[in-house]
């Protein structure tokens, strides 16, 4: 056999070396490349999932809002809004009323007459920060006994709850239907502000915080406002409550 055909029959170790160097860098590249890639996703999902939480409770919020019972009729029942802060200053308000609205359930659609309570929680997992929005059921209203609502945490990571209650001439931060001649704000403004962490989710990095805020007219609203204070509130250039829905 030809010397030269015995030479070509294999790479010398030089080559190889070669080919392995090349294959590390590549690989490295394509490492970066990936890493790059989700490191983006993580922190894009770290900023929309609580924010589409958030919309998401105040829409369902929103939904319970329309359905709410009158006070001053028939069924009459109590619409109270409270106002107060959490240990760090922050708004913690909660409102409690009673509505028509459908709940949803694991197994089945449930309607008819129940209580809302909405507010915030010490969130008790350990690996959670500041608080949790819960939306709390009481759907046995007529029950001989007291019965435990139930609970849905509609949002978690929340670091502060303001709602505000439109009584046809300015932002009021309570609301005490008893005390109010036995009537419904107009309409409502809710504002939650929630907290996700920076790209890396590196526990002594700052969270950023994010702050959404919408109001919409409640249904039957208004209704024991007098002739006069309507249009006293008209004169003035209060918002109607179709200015005030977002």
């Amino acid at each position: 056999m030809p010397k030269h055909a015995r030479q070509s029959a294999g790479f010398t170790l030089l080559e190889l070396l070669v080919a392995m160097s090349l294959m590390v860098v590549v690989a490295a590249s394509l490492y970066t490349a990936l890493h790059t890639g989700f490191t983006a996703r993580r922190s894009a999902l770290a900023a929309v999932e609580p924010t589409s939480q958030a919309l998401n409770a105040i829409e369902l919020l929103k939904q319970d809002v329309i359905g709410v019972i009158p006070v001053d009729g028939a069924l009459a029942e109590s619409f109270i809004g409270t106002s107060s802060r959490n240990g760090e200053g922050k708004d913690a308000d909660s409102v409690a009323f009673y509505t028509t609205q459908v709940y949803g359930d694991e197994d089945e659609l449930v309607g008819g007459v129940g209580k809302i309570e909405l507010e915030l929680q010490e969130d008790t997992d350990e690996d959670r920060e500041n608080y949790r929005l819960v939306r709390k059921i009481t759907r046995n209203l007529l029950s001989p006994r007291d019965v435990d609502p139930e609970e849905q945490v509609l949002c978690r990571n929340v670091t502060s709850l303001n709602l505000r209650y439109f009584d046809g001439d300015s932002w009021l931060d309570t609301w005490d239907s008893t005390a109010d001649a036995n009537s419904l704000p107009v309409a409502m403004e809710v504002e939650i502000q929630v907290a996700y962490q920076v790209a890396g989710g590196v526990k002594t990095q700052k969270n950023q915080t994010r702050r959404l805020m919408q109001s919409f007219a409640i249904p039957c609203g208004g209704e024991a406002l007098t002739d006069t204070e309507s249009e006293t509130a008209t004169t003035t250039g209060a918002q109607s409550p179709g200015q005030v829905g977002g």
